[in-house]
């Protein structure tokens, strides 16, 4: 694949994320305010807006820059290939990967719970960002590094933060 015909892989990411950012922002006037102490013009609505307005300007950024490169490729007199996306994304496998292992995490997390899906989460992760020769000798440092991430971060949030986390198979013992 030519390197200036790679601007499908900036133009379908960045359609894909502006979609999930508007949908996200969509979602955030479902939060309920939590009502604290004292009055703060900062909700619990100011994080996921900002989160989601950088995920869209971010999303607008790679469509700009895809369309951008698009012209380029015409202009040299490129001819668009349809396979050489497919190619392109198979040599993207670990942001594929981690993409599907976040959406799986997140999708798993209520019915599991935030201990068991962050282990298996964090475990994958690794995994997916190992290269595949290694995976042999990355499987125990891995399994033990997803434990002790899952357990730590369940006593970062819940012990030393306070925040309430989904419990799933714990049952409401955890």
């Amino acid at each position: 694949m030519k390197k200036d015909s790679q601007y499908k892989l900036d133009i379908i990411p960045g359609v894909i994320l502006a979609a999930f950012s508007i949908w996200y922002m969509a979602q955030v006037p479902g939060i309920r305010v939590f009502k604290s102490l004292g009055a703060t013009p900062l909700t619990n609505h100011f994080i996921p807006y900002l989160w989601g307005s950088a995920l869209l300007l971010l999303s607008a950024w790679l469509i700009v820059r895809g369309i951008l490169k698009y012209r380029r490729f015409k202009a040299r007199g490129g001819v668009s290939e349809g396979a050489s996306l497919w190619a392109a994304l198979a040599d993207k496998r670990e942001v594929i990967g981690s993409f599907i292992a976040l959406a799986l995490y997140v999708a798993f997390m209520d019915s599991v719970g935030f201990t068991i899906a962050t282990i298996v989460y964090v475990f994958a992760q690794i995994l997916i960002l190992t290269p595949t020769a290694r995976w042999g000798k990355n499987v125990l440092p891995a399994a033990a590094t997803a434990v002790v991430a899952g357990f730590l971060l369940f006593y970062l949030f819940r012990v030393v933060l306070n925040v309430l986390l989904p419990v799933g198979l714990y049952g409401p013992g955890l």
